[in-house]
């Protein structure tokens, strides 16, 4: 019987049945590393995250402001387009830079003009003198602007209108207008009378204060020469300002409204959009900075 080299037989090495056999464990190589957690975003997503959300700030911020002024601004275009189609011209008026300024050099110069007129009542106040002065040639151009612009409209508003309405307007301005330059002037001659040759009845109403009744007797006596003169400087200056008023303004009663509406929306709206735009550079320049000094 042959034997290995430990002296024992090739049998004692076998396995005996319904013993269990012994399986090796393997040996790891090395510990398994604990998950460290991995960051939600780099660096260049945390920057695009952000800049995001200050751009849609911006929007949010402009949006609806642009979109109520888009909507008045073309509301405002259809009805200029229908006026425009209905009259077949473009607008016809001047600045109001030019306009209201020129009336009010006009009223300023009706005060030297009628300054003496109210000597008579303000010999002690000058400076109340030169401020009624001033009304009466605001009242005056006041008026001329009225008449001017319903001659300016007549013919627009007789087609559509009684005509008749129209032509009463204009008289009872021109009426006022004559009425109020006639009253100055002969309350100028009354006093400039007073002043060159008093009378005896008119001075002592003066000189009692009894203004009222120096009055009554100034306008009894009538316009002379020298009043009909400065009756026609006064009307002068008014027929100036008519025409003013008739040919800075257009001759339908809407046109000029809306088309100046129409002029400031679209101003608003490219001031609008250039502040929206100059936002959006800032971020966008921002993004940009931090980026590049991101990837130096």
């Amino acid at each position: 019987m042959s034997t290995d080299t430990t002296g024992r037989s090739p049998s004692s090495l076998q396995v005996v049945p319904g013993q269990p056999s012994l399986t090796p464990t393997p040996i790891p190589d090395a510990e398994p590393s604990p998950d460290v957690p991995v960051p939600a975003g780099t660096g260049a997503d945390i920057l695009e995250r952000q800049f995001s959300r200050r751009m849609e700030a911006v929007e949010t911020r402009w949006t609806p402001r642009q979109e109520s002024l888009a909507n008045q601004l073309q509301h405002t275009n259809e009805t200029w387009d229908d006026i425009q189609a209905s009259e077949q011209r473009q607008p016809r008026y001047s600045s109001g830079w030019f306009y209201w300024p020129f009336m009010v050099a006009l009223a300023v110069a009706e005060v030297p003009i009628n300054r003496f007129s109210f000597e008579l009542f303000f010999q002690e106040s000058p400076a109340v003198a030169l401020l009624v002065s001033f009304l009466v040639g605001g009242l005056l151009v006041t008026l001329a602007h009225r008449l001017g612009m319903i001659m300016c409209r007549f013919g627009y508003n007789a087609r559509r209108k009684n005509w008749w309405g129209e032509a009463i307007q204009v008289a009872l301005v021109i009426a006022l207008i004559i009425a109020l330059a006639y009253g100055v002037s002969i309350l100028r001659q009354g006093y400039l009378a007073f002043i060159t040759q008093p009378e005896m009845v008119f001075g002592q109403a003066l000189e009692s204060q009894q203004y009222g009744g120096a009055a009554i007797i100034a306008l009894k006596s009538g316009l002379g020469l020298d009043g009909w003169i400065f009756m026609l400087i006064n009307l002068a200056v008014v027929a100036v300002g008519v025409s003013a008023a008739y040919f800075c303004h257009d001759q339908h009663p809407d046109f000029e409204k809306v088309d100046r509406q129409k002029r400031k929306l679209e101003k608003q709206a490219a001031a609008m959009r250039a502040k929206r735009a100059d936002e959006e550079a800032v971020e966008k320049r921002r993004f940009a900075n931090q980026m590049r000094r991101l990837g130096a």
